[in-house]
């Protein structure tokens, strides 16, 4: 038991030490675009696209264990398909759109000389939101929010990234609204 709980400790450890040694550069902007399929209590089934800027700290420069940390600007639009809260059974469309600011920590993983921030780096990102919600009919609101998502990153080559990730968005409106998030995302590293 204490030697499989060793390796594993060893094997966590690897990009630490690697970092270290200055031969890996976990540092950089990043772009992506992000599709998917939003699920909420109050419409039905609707399709999201988005867009996010990030930053991942760290810099050959810097202390090695700041490659866990980072930011992002995310901008999220999705439909309003039967929205069922204006009251009275009316079933309206309209758009939804939210900027996230969201702080990030990763985990690279399987990371060498030609894919220095690692080949698989699963992630957590969370931050607070706004939400503008324009419906076809009704009068157009904006809520205050927090944005949860978690995934990871696969490295296809050492600039670009696909990955999956699961995004929970909670809004303040009426008591609290809960929205679900499947997207897939493409992401280019500077």
């Amino acid at each position: 038991m204490i030697k499989r709980l060793a390796l594993l400790c060893c094997i966590l450890l690897l990009p630490t030490i690697a970092a270290a040694e200055g031969t890996t550069n976990y540092g950089d902007f990043w772009v992506g675009g992000q599709v998917g399929g939003l699920f909420d209590a109050k419409t039905d089934p609707a399709i999201m696209a988005g867009a996010t800027v990030g930053y991942n700290f760290c810099m050959p420069y810097r202390p090695s264990w700041q490659r866990y940390f980072g930011v992002a600007l995310d901008f999220q639009w999705n439909q309003l398909n039967n929205l069922k809260t204006l009251g009275n059974n009316h079933f309206v469309d309209g758009n939804q759109f939210a900027l996230a600011l969201l702080a990030r920590v990763q985990y690279p993983l399987m990371g060498d000389e030609s894919f220095t921030r690692g080949r698989f780096v699963p992630f957590i990102m969370a931050g607070p939101a706004i939400v503008w919600t324009t419906p076809n009919l009704g009068d157009n609101r904006t809520d205050p929010g927090v944005v949860a998502e978690v995934g990871f990153e696969y490295f296809v080559i050492p600039q670009l990234s696909i990955g999956p990730s699961y995004r929970f968005r909670w809004l303040s409106e009426g008591g609290g609204e809960f929205q679900h998030t499947v997207l897939a995302r493409v992401a280019y590293h500077f």
